[in-house]
């Protein structure tokens, strides 16, 4: 069904675009309501949003809504009718569950646009025939989603319309259901329980990148088991930056995974272990189908063993005890990084304010002299405050 639908006056119901009557059936006007009350009803799942405008038949306003209904970037957000009267022209957006809005601005493309994409979105959206492109896909806005098992929570709905509203320029908020059916959506934005909230900054950026190459998306939070009493918290720490980011991982949260001197990393761990103060950090970024990568794993490997051997030998230094060696598979976890391929070595050193420093070294003995000269520079920072005497008092 196009975006665009039209009702010709004196004509029982409406049609989409693609539909046009071939001739004209002959009612009494009082019929129009009963169209327009059909076209809305069956116009409403799956945008959630139906445009009915009245407009004289062939008029500048006319052809104005057939440009719009040509939109791409309104195509997938509501359907649009129009009914063809004389008179007093109107546009009215039907909204699932909401009152219908009227427009009341000047009839420009660019006006009357920007209006729709503001107002196809519900405060928070009920429809249970969630829709992918306009919530996720090609949504200009963030999203919260409310995965909530069953039907949606009247009271949870209603804790958060305030906030909808107040944030409606920046985020919208739709009810999802974690079904077989929307299993995929859930795999590709981070989805992992039927109770939870995911708010997604950008949802146009997608899922997971699959190339040897990542570019960092915009921030997520989730939080799960989000009662109506929990509303106004979970926003006001997403809005003072309390809510710690979370990065999609293919795997559920477990315990670390170390062999042999090198931790796998996740989603779920990834800036917690880089950003440890107390640390340094080794990161080897890898991603699948890489040939460079399965040449080099031995290697990086042997680099870890070489580590951890020299944890455990007493009286020597550096000892490089506090060094991690560790790996992530940007395929399957999200990260915060800008990694031009695959594999890519940065190293986080041991500091409250950490800053990466990228490592171009690929033998076993040229990264263990790296990280030798890494933890020299580090004691020599940290001795020298030690070695500053207080001034004489006078």
């Amino acid at each position: 069904m196009g975006a665009l639908a039209c009702a010709l006056f004196a004509t029982a119901v409406l049609c989409s675009a693609q539909e046009f009557p071939k001739g004209l059936l002959a009612v009494e006007p009082a019929d129009a309501d009963d169209a327009v009350k059909h076209f809305v009803d069956s116009h409403m799942e799956p945008r959630h949003a139906v445009a009915v405008a009245v407009v004289p038949k062939g008029s500048k306003r006319h052809n104005l809504l057939l440009e719009l209904g040509e939109d791409e970037d309104l195509r997938h957000l509501l359907a649009i009718g129009a009914l063809f009267k004389k008179g007093r022209t109107s546009l009215v957006v039907h909204r699932y569950h909401y009152d219908a809005l009227a427009y009341e601005g000047k009839w420009t493309r660019s006006a009357i646009s920007s209006w729709l994409q503001e107002v196809a979105f519900p405060p928070v959206n009920y429809l249970p025939q969630f829709a992918p492109t306009k919530f996720l896909t090609r949504n200009p806005f963030g999203i919260l989603l409310v995965v909530k098992p069953g039907h949606h929570s009247p009271e949870l709905a209603k804790a958060l319309e305030p906030h909808a509203a107040r944030l409606k320029d920046k985020l919208k908020v739709s009810f999802f259901a974690r079904t077989p059916s929307t299993q995929q959506l859930c795999e590709m934005y981070g989805v992992r329980s039927s109770d939870e909230f995911l708010l997604i900054e950008r949802p146009k950026e997608g899922g997971l990148a699959k190339g040897h190459s990542h570019v960092p998306k915009s921030p997520k939070y989730r939080v799960e088991n989000v009662s109506a009493a929990d509303v106004d918290l979970f926003f006001k720490q997403y809005e003072s930056g309390q809510l710690p980011r979370y990065l999609m991982s293919s795997k559920a949260k477990a315990e670390p995974q170390i062999q042999e001197g090198l931790r796998e990393l996740t989603g779920w761990d990834f800036l917690e272990v880089v950003q440890d103060p107390k640390v340094s950090v080794l990161v080897e970024f890898v991603s699948e189908k890489c040939e460079a990568c399965e040449e080099f794993d031995a290697a990086y490997r042997e680099v870890a063993r070489r580590v951890l051997h020299r944890k455990t030998q007493r009286g020597r230094s550096p000892s490089l005890s506090r060094v991690v060696i560790a790996r992530i598979d940007q395929s399957a976890n999200e990260h915060t990084e800008l990694i031009k391929g695959t594999p890519w070595l940065r190293f986080w050193p041991a500091s409250a304010m950490k800053k990466p420093v990228e490592v171009e070294f690929r033998s076993v003995d040229t990264i263990l002299d790296f990280l030798d000269e890494q933890e020299m520079a580090l004691e020599d920072s940290e001795e020298e405050p030690r070695k500053r005497k207080p001034a004489k008092e006078l």
